[in-house]
């Protein structure tokens, strides 16, 4: 007769874990892109901005540190730590960066201020590689990026460091 009243408790455990862990990774969409919030062992670690488009999953995300941008494939095979010369494009602006390796992607940091504000007015960011130039489209781009700084505001500056009996927010 017990084991149909553990079976419940059990479950009510699993469906209370997996709803914890929803809430870890909740995320909102703008336009074609999706703002994600990130924690590691419960400490924000970044917000991210993502999409799809052309077999390329296209991905800024906002840390600490700054902006980089993350452009990964299935259909690539790179050299991981290797270092890759790119020039980004947006509008009439563009700069020289350098894009780091990993087996199916790569990484982009984006350094240059005026050039990280042109991606918000930009509709089209191209990144030349020597093989290659890959076209992101930046439809809605101006508003999921004030979206992904918004989100790494709430986050990021406002954890237990700083309010210690407090719950942090953990909303993109």
């Amino acid at each position: 007769m017990q084991a149909p009243h553990t079976l419940i408790f059990l479950a009510f455990l699993t469906s209370s874990a997996l709803a914890q862990q929803v809430q870890e990774s909740q995320s909102v969409s703008v336009g074609q892109w999706k703002i994600a919030t990130t924690y590691r062992a419960d400490k924000f670690y970044n917000c991210t901005m993502t999409r799809t488009f052309a077999d390329v999953e296209i991905s800024f995300v906002r840390t600490k540190d700054g902006l980089s941008l993350l452009l990964d494939s299935q259909k690539w095979s790179l050299e991981r730590g290797k270092v890759y010369s790119v020039r980004l494009t947006a509008g009439s602006q563009s700069v020289e960066a350098k894009a780091l390796a990993e087996t199916k992607g790569v990484t982009i940091t984006l350094a240059d201020p005026p050039f990280n504000e042109k991606l918000r007015v930009a509709n089209l960011l191209e990144v030349r590689g020597e093989g290659a130039t890959i076209r992101v489209p930046l439809d809605t781009s101006a508003a999921a990026l004030a979206r992904l700084d918004l989100c790494f505001e709430k986050n990021g500056l406002a954890g237990p460091e700083t309010k210690p009996f407090v719950a942090p927010i953990r909303k993109p």
